[in-house]
């Protein structure tokens, strides 16, 4: 018996139809070396069977408690089916990337059945005309609770159903059995026993950790009230200048791309100890300035971007659940000058992605988070939609959300056919309705995005921005490398420059 952990337990307490909590992986394969033995459903269907068994959560569902009382638990699912946790379907003609987008969108709106295995994989056939890509390109879209899944889990699955060889024997003798206890939650009046219980204990600890905490209590009060004072003076004015800021609806899109890899690596050498994270925060920043530049809906303050950090150990096991911090960085997208904004995001964010520093900063918030009872996080998450809520007030100002993976450097195989392109979605929440996910695996970055359909009716428009943002510093590296790598100095018309200047620095 395993009961989920107050974070875990709280992506279940958000989850509802406007805002699903599940993530999609996304992996796009070339088996044109297989020549007349292609990849067929019923090699991953068993591919995938050989394989669960090392994972128990793929084979259990969640059981909440009476009233949420208590956090759920993670019980075994007697009546497992893994046909209808593994779908098949396939693109019409002609297979491109426009069609492959919307496909996901669909997909990746509709809710996870929630009396189920919080997991459903589908093969995507028909990838026939995606540049980049070969004729007979297939994907596989993944998608799983956030309760049951963080990075370092998502990248257990990629080394799980993936080997450095295209050799196909070796897929088949991979698979192994892993016995493991039967889960069974407690009956509901024992549910009801242990409530009560671990609810007085997480009481007890909340009043304790507060009373040693009160000076991170008295900033984190301060800001926010800060923040309720400055949206009450300014009004629906501060509101209608971010369309992302929205209330959710129940339908996504997704667009994005796979970009150089060496090319994020270039611009972020470009600033002495800044990081590949500064580097895809300057692009994303600059793709939401250009794509709100041309709605006419830029406003004078600079963009600001919230940054999901995963700060579990990476050799804690999976079962502790999910550890995530954020942070907000500002993109200063004011500056026009790639370098100089680059070099104004580190300036700011030495530590970006230090998980040390995450963890001393965050560790007295989360003493007190871990212990809130909880009727209180699932009320909380029931109210997260609601104007003024404390999510919300967390959230409010951000223009974007970033979330990142990191894969291996190495080449990767499915049953022969070899995977060329990989990237993620990540869920929405109301007061950041634009999510960016940057996947690196070998010597290629996905970026991609998804957003409401109502914020975001033009994903194509967005799509070309990020293609000028990435042709922008294309263009930047390779004039200042004719220049032999003198850095140009930062004139102050262009650090000054505004959002609302469509100008691009020429080469």
């Amino acid at each position: 018996m395993y009961q989920v952990d107050s974070e875990d337990a709280n992506f279940l307490f958000l989850e509802k139809a406007e805002s699903p909590t599940h993530i999609s992986l996304i992996y796009l394969y070339d088996q044109s070396s297989l020549g007349d033995q292609p990849v067929r459903f019923s090699h991953i269907r068993e591919h995938m069977r050989n394989r669960i068994n090392s994972a128990p959560v793929f084979c259990q569902k969640i059981q909440r408690t009476p009233a949420d009382i208590d956090y759920p638990y993670w019980v075994d699912d007697n009546k497992f089916d893994l046909d209808f946790h593994i779908r098949h379907l396939a693109l019409p003609k002609p297979g491109d990337w426009r069609q492959f987008c919307i496909q996901v969108s669909r997909l990746h709106s509709r809710p996870l059945d929630m009396s189920r295995p919080l997991w459903e994989l589908y093969v995507i056939e028909g990838l026939d005309n995606v540049e980049g890509f070969p004729k007979d390109s297939f994907a596989i879209y993944f998608k799983v609770h956030h309760c049951a899944m963080d990075e370092f889990t998502a990248q257990e699955l990629l080394q799980s159903l993936h080997a450095y060889t295209p050799n196909t024997r070796q897929h088949e003798s991979a698979g192994q059995h892993i016995a493991h206890l039967p889960s069974i939650a407690p009956p509901p009046g024992e549910m009801m026993l242990r409530g009560l219980l671990n609810n007085s204990v997480r009481s007890l600890r909340l009043l304790l950790q507060s009373a040693s905490n009160l000076r991170t209590l008295s900033k984190i009060v301060t800001r926010m009230s800060i923040r309720v004072a400055q949206e009450a003076v300014e009004g629906e004015h501060s509101a209608a200048q971010n369309r992302f800021a929205a209330p959710l609806s129940a339908a996504r899109v997704f667009d994005g791309g796979f970009y150089p890899r060496q090319l994020i690596e270039d611009y972020r050498k470009l600033v002495p100890g800044a990081s590949s994270t500064h580097a895809i925060l300057s692009i994303c920043g600059e793709a939401m300035r250009l794509y709100l530049d041309k709605h006419g809906e830029l406003a004078e303050e600079s963009l600001r971007a919230l940054l999901q950090v995963n700060v579990r150990n990476a050799s804690a096991h999976a079962m502790i659940g999910n550890r995530v911090a954020i942070n907000q960085v500002q993109l200063h997208s004011s500056i026009i000058y790639p370098e100089g904004r680059l070099q104004a995001i580190y300036t700011a964010n030495r530590e970006l992605h230090s998980i040390e520093n995450e963890e001393l900063t965050s560790f007295k918030l989360r003493s007190l988070y871990e212990n809130l009872p909880a009727p209180l996080l699932a009320w909380l998450g029931k109210n997260a939609n609601r104007p003024g809520s404390i999510n919300q007030l967390i959230l409010q100002g951000s223009s974007l959300g970033l979330a990142e993976l990191q894969s291996g450097d190495k080449a990767l195989y499915l049953l022969g056919a070899q995977l060329r392109g990989f990237t993620s979605i990540s869920p929405l929440y109301t007061g950041c309705g634009i999510m960016f996910c940057a996947s690196t695996y070998a010597d290629n970055i996905g970026l991609t995005f998804t957003s409401d359909r109502n914020m975001m009716p033009d994903p194509e428009l967005m799509r070309a921005c990020l293609d000028e943002a990435i042709d922008q510093l294309t263009r930047y590296l390779d004039s200042r490398k004719k220049r032999g790598g003198r850095k140009k100095p930062a004139t102050k018309s262009a650090t000054r420059a505004r959002r609302g200047t469509s100008k691009t620095i020429a080469a």
